[in-house]
């Protein structure tokens, strides 16, 4: 089966996002944003912000928060799910499709955030670089950028062979069971991961459709995220390993970067 269609380029897997990863530890990530929108005191400005998963609760608290996202499914899930909200949050959302490497909004922000690794989909150092410059250029001085990026796990990048991921299996939407499964293969000389997802989706009748799909990745190492934020102006404020703000340390499994823009 040909599976060349990056899972978020497909209506089906953002139908599936939220209930995919419902409980993963990974979004346990919401409490840590709003610590920093708290600390930022203003408007918010989440890029690749998907579902709104973390958006709408960035606003339930009282304050705007702007949600950009290149994909028009996933932004089609998150006006939906801000349907549900009162009119008070509805108020303070706004969600623009546009690319994070190159966007232009009539606002400067106290804080950015670039949750669930969403910064790892850049995968040349230009892309990179242009994001990074671009969210500065939408920062008020002063203002923060925070960037989650997984720390790669040693024993992973060096297995022999691709490293099998699942299975799992959840409840998906309209009642379909999902069973998820796939493997990783690492390129250690570009720094880049490409994982192939399979899902068999199987509804209350019994008839199941089986999908697949690619997602590639860029994987960063703690001084290279470092030297991309001074060389492009920030100043590394912290680096927590968990969702916590605990320090960093070799056994951490994020990689949260805090960096704030100078004052002038």
């Amino acid at each position: 089966m040909k599976a060349d269609l990056n899972r978020y380029e497909d209506p089906w897997t953002a139908e599936v996002y939220d209930f995919e990863h419902e409980g993963n530890a990974r979004t346990a990530d919401v409490p840590l944003w709003l610590a920093l929108a708290e600390e930022a005191g203003g408007p918010v400005l989440e890029l690749a912000c998907g579902t709104a998963r973390v958006t709408i609760p960035l606003a339930r608290p009282g304050r705007e928060v702007t949600g950009l996202d290149m994909s028009p499914n996933m932004l089609a899930i998150a006006r939906r799910k801000l349907d549900q909200e009162g009119r008070d949050v509805r108020a303070r959302i706004r969600l623009v499709e546009g690319d994070m490497r190159d966007f232009s909004l009539d606002q400067r922000f106290p804080l950015i955030i670039i949750p669930f690794s969403a910064f790892q989909v850049l995968l040349e150092r230009e892309d990179q670089r242009r994001c990074l410059e671009c969210c500065a250029r939408h920062l008020k001085p002063g203002g923060r950028l925070a960037i989650d990026v997984f720390h790669p796990k040693l024993s992973r990048l060096t297995a022999e062979g691709a490293v099998e991921e699942g299975p799992d299996e959840f409840p998906g939407p309209d009642g379909v069971t999902v069973r998820w499964s796939g493997h990783t293969d690492y390129d250690i000389a570009n720094q880049r991961l490409r994982s192939r997802c399979r899902y068999e989706r199987t509804a209350s009748g019994g008839e199941t459709t089986v999908s697949e799909h690619m997602l590639e990745l860029h994987y960063f190492f703690r001084f290279e995220m470092e030297w991309m934020l001074e060389a492009c102006g920030f100043h590394v404020e912290a680096l927590y390993g968990n969702f916590d703000r605990n320090e960093f340390a070799a056994d951490s499994p994020e990689m949260i970067f805090v960096a704030r823009k100078p004052d002038a």
